[in-house]
């Protein structure tokens, strides 16, 4: 149980409903660690002033606890943590520390209309990322949702869910005819169609390759690889169309009456009531010629992933998808009558700078620059943390020559210098690790209380960002975790001939090392225990 926890036991216990009460962190900490407005919420059932019912509470639960000192200020109740109890929390930090309970982490959703809730389980997730047509080399913006989704995958494990992580592999219709007959022109001197594609790659393919398509998805495989993201699934467009499970969702929605011949713009069209299902306009499925749309495949694809028992549904699409989202949750509900199984994070572009300037082409070929120039350039260290460091629905503007510093100016630098500082110091202790157990203290040193009430709030940033799929509050979470370790190192002498002071504070250091040896295997960023 971590302490947020604790407290709110401690919470729900004084006040017998069994609710947690919110916490915070109060802006100015002079008040405390924590702080809930939970008076205010008591205040119509118990007929109270909530400054009234806030005196109360702290008054009763000071007498219960010397861990915690509760206190009244402006209706909140402000909870500061002993320094006893805050040094003592550091023995439970081990490398599975933060990981919340599997079995809660999710309330329940996706049932069918009318059924009762089910209760809250360890899910079966699937996620799907990147999705690149294999008909170019992977970009910048392709990286970012390599990145976020493997980030995401990694957290949502360590929290106990059972994820696979897909890859839509689309290699049917028009972009991919277009991709081959243009490697074909070019194989016969002839001119490039104008639809077709025109880039430098296409004139090594056509000497290269037998089959471009494949050898396209084998560049992409590679360099997603190099990036440190992995795939358990390949899951192939063109199997959809030639085991007949295209048709066969069509099928299903034909039996549901939920298909009609269009008029109009769509005469001739085979359309779909979307709109029954909070669309905002009916979707074509079959054109007029009898070609079928790049949505029709999609609800086949979902029908796909449900009939193999994921409960989670969560894509990584870019930002010109958002009117995507509600004709694919509408077909989901269609097909199955279930709600909210789909969850879809949006991301917004990447744009490159080198020292302040806008970057778009190669140096090496003129035109975009590749995901895999990126990593070859910076490492792929720097290139996970900065696609991972903003919240994926704002542009993020990254700087190649920033990402290559070495200093504190660069975020990734900085983390990566404080873990490997801590490891100087333990070397220099000659201490294994975990073989340093000090004495609890009636009072620590600010920096050093500050650090440690950073580290035991990891578990509830972890529960956030896996219900919210928040993945950039782990660089957020490591930088301030770095910068209070960095000032610690500064403020308070590890290695004194205080045999005491030195312990205690070596196993603090050695608790920091273990938060950010967490943090960095989320991240998949390395851990260097020197620089």
């Amino acid at each position: 149980m971590s302490v947020r926890q604790e407290i709110q036991t401690i919470f729900a216990q004084a006040i017998g409903n069994g609710e947690p009460a919110p916490l915070e962190e109060p802006k100015n900490l002079d008040y405390g660690d924590y702080a809930t407005n939970i008076a205010l919420h008591l205040a119509k059932p118990l007929k109270k002033a909530p400054k009234v019912i806030a005196r109360e509470l702290a008054s009763k639960l000071a007498a219960q606890t010397a861990d915690f000192i509760f206190s009244e200020i402006n209706g909140f109740i402000n909870i500061r943590v002993s320094d006893r109890r805050l040094f003592q929390e550091l023995a439970k930090i081990t490398p599975d520390y933060g990981k919340p309970d599997p079995d809660m982490l999710f309330a329940p959703f996706g049932s069918a209309q009318g059924a009762p809730p089910t209760a809250p389980r360890r899910q079966k997730i699937l996620l799907e990322y990147v999705s690149a047509n294999p008909t170019g080399p992977l970009h910048i913006g392709h990286g970012r949702w390599a990145v976020i989704g493997d980030v995401l995958a990694r957290t949502l494990v360590y929290c106990g869910q059972q994820v696979t992580r897909e890859f839509y592999i689309n290699d049917a219709g028009g972009q991919i005819a277009n991709f081959v007959d243009s490697v074909q022109a070019v194989r016969q001197n002839q001119p490039v169609p104008e639809n077709g594609y025109h880039g430098a790659y296409i004139q090594e393919l056509a000497k290269l390759a037998a089959d471009p398509v494949q050898t396209m998805l084998d560049q992409q495989k590679a360099t997603l690889q190099n990036i440190r993201s992995e795939f358990d699934s390949w899951f192939s467009e063109k199997t959809l169309h030639e085991s007949g499970a295209v048709d066969s969702a069509l099928e299903i929605l034909r039996r549901k009456n939920l298909l009609y011949t269009g008029a109009n713009e769509y005469t001739g069209a085979l359309v779909f009531r979307s709109t029954d299902f909070g669309d905002d306009k009916d979707r074509v499925l079959v054109k007029s010629n009898g070609e079928k749309t790049y949505f029709t495949a999609d609800i086949a694809y979902h029908q796909n992933k449900l009939d193999r028992g994921f409960d989670r549904l969560i894509n990584i699409w870019g930002a010109d998808h958002h009117g995507y989202i509600a004709r694919v949750r509408a077909a989901i509900e269609a097909l199955t009558g279930r709600k909210n199984v789909l969850q879809v994070i949006l991301g917004q572009l990447v744009n490159l700078f080198r020292g302040g300037a806008p970057v778009k082409m190669s140096k090496r070929t003129g035109e975009l620059i590749t995901l895999q120039e990126v990593i070859e350039e910076i490492g792929v260290d720097a290139a996970r943390y900065f696609l991972a460091a903003a919240r994926p629905d704002t542009a993020l503007d990254f700087d190649l020559e920033l990402a290559k510093k070495q200093s504190n100016d660069n975020p990734v630098y900085y983390v990566q210098y404080a873990y490997a500082r801590i490891c100087s110091i333990l070397r220099q202790a000659e201490i294994p690790r975990g073989q340093v157990m000090a004495s609890p203290p009636d009072k620590l040193e600010t920096a050093e209380r500050m650090l440690i009430l950073k580290m035991i709030r990891l578990p509830e940033e972890i529960e956030t960002i896996a219900r919210n799929y928040a993945i950039h509050r782990l660089c957020a979470y490591a930088q301030e975790l770095a910068a209070l370790f960095h000032n610690f190192y500064h403020e308070c002498r590890v290695i004194s001939e205080d045999i005491q002071t030195t312990a205690r504070r070596l196993q603090i250091i050695q608790a920091a090392q273990t938060i950010l040896k967490i943090i960095f295997d989320l991240l998949a960023v390395k851990a260097p225990e020197k620089m």
